[in-house]
């Protein structure tokens, strides 16, 4: 259960974790291969070979039937708002540790700012869970201390889905929320051991300086570095932010482009932890139903090859997308792995012998179309 539910706070994603880490690591046939990083990935749904590469500099192939990036993302390191500088500012998640794994003071006053390194001209999105983590911990503190006053400062707050009861109940708490404009930023300076955060609120415009024992700043999420890397190894897609691209939003979300190669988690874009749970319960279905098939079956609009007419140039292995095409060297001809063509066609026109021709749009049955077209003419 997530905050705002009925039951708040009943799961213990924590507990869950260790439970699930536990269970894993006890399964004889599970692999579980630590300290590694990916090397190279070759093959096709049902029959990718990935190599892995260890810290003492060995390598191991894995065979594989499909695969599931869920590689997670980073929390943004803030570089405004004293951050590392003064000890009184710290992140929501710093705080919430705090709060989590010792019983410390209650500050008798609490300031925290929203989008901080999100919304902003080096990660333009919104990072959706930062106001709902904001508002369970302005929560938290009330409830260990009614009489602490927490200033949350906005810029919008997003708290989706029943999310809403929870930033009502942090209202009627009273916790203090304050707009701010992107353009006119808080302004914090230290205080002594604490700080003084100068900001002008919005919509009137009136200038409000508050005084903090501690500024809690709300610090997106940003892509692993190093996604780009892994996405060509998997000939996957990558957003404009840096997140993996699904194939489709609304019709396959779980999967890309590229069979039997699966998304899910912080991997896709920042979601809370009930989100990331159903997204990979349906990456590990996909998986799972791809595996248990007996035999696949390709596209029926597949590419194929004449090859009395194939001269085995390799033009259509350089520009299939889709590394759908292979020379076989043997025979002198091309030849289409049906299981990788998405029939897109980029063969077809760039063949310049005619030998490459896609299903259900043979030459015959468009020379077909365009004489029963004239015929009516």
């Amino acid at each position: 259960m997530g905050i705002g539910d009925s039951e708040p706070q009943a799961l213990d994603p924590q507990k869950l974790l260790a439970g699930l880490i536990d269970r894993v690591s006890q399964n004889p046939r599970i692999h579980v291969y630590l300290g590694t990083e990916v090397e190279g990935v070759k093959g096709y749904v049902g029959q990718y070979t990935t190599t892995i590469r260890f810290k003492d500099g060995r390598r191991e192939e894995v065979g594989h039937g499909a695969a599931v990036v869920a590689t997670g993302a980073n929390e943004i390191r803030p570089r405004e708002y004293l951050y590392g500088q003064h000890p009184a500012v710290i992140t929501q998640r710093e705080l919430e540790e705090r709060l989590r794994n010792t019983q410390p003071p209650i500050p008798k006053s609490v300031v925290m700012i929203q989008c901080v390194g999100s919304r902003d001209d080096e990660h333009s999105y919104c990072s959706r869970i930062c106001c709902t983590q904001a508002i369970k911990n302005a929560l938290e503190l009330k409830k260990r201390s009614p009489q602490t006053q927490v200033a949350v400062l906005y810029r919008d707050i997003r708290s989706y889905g029943f999310r809403e009861l929870a930033y009502r109940q942090a209202r009627e708490a009273g916790v203090l929320f304050l707009e701010y404009d992107e353009k006119q930023k808080p302004i914090v300076t230290a205080n002594g051991d604490g700080a003084r955060v100068e900001v002008i609120v919005q919509p009137e415009g009136t200038k409000v300086t508050l005084n903090a024992d501690l500024v809690v700043l709300a610090a997106g999420i940003e892509p692993n570095k190093d996604n780009d890397v892994l996405a060509k190894l998997l000939k996957v897609p990558l957003s404009e932010d840096g997140f993996y691209l699904e194939a489709h939003a609304k019709l396959r979300p779980l999967d890309f482009a590229a069979d039997g190669v699966y998304l899910a988690g912080l991997a896709h874009s920042p979601r809370f932890i009930e989100e990331t749970m159903a997204q990979a319960n349906g990456a590990a279905i996909r998986a799972v139903t791809l595996l248990s098939r007996k035999q696949l079956q390709s596209a029926a609009i597949i590419a194929a090859v004449n090859e009395r007419l194939c001269s085995a140039c390799g033009i259509c292995v350089d520009v299939c997308p889709y590394s759908a095409r292979v020379l076989d060297e043997e025979n002198g001809y091309a030849k289409v792995l049906e299981v990788l063509c998405q029939g897109c066609g980029a063969c077809v026109a760039a063949c310049p012998n005619g030998a490459s021709f896609q299903r259900g749009f043979e030459f015959k049955q468009i020379f077909g179309m365009i004489d029963a077209a004239l015929a009516r003419v």
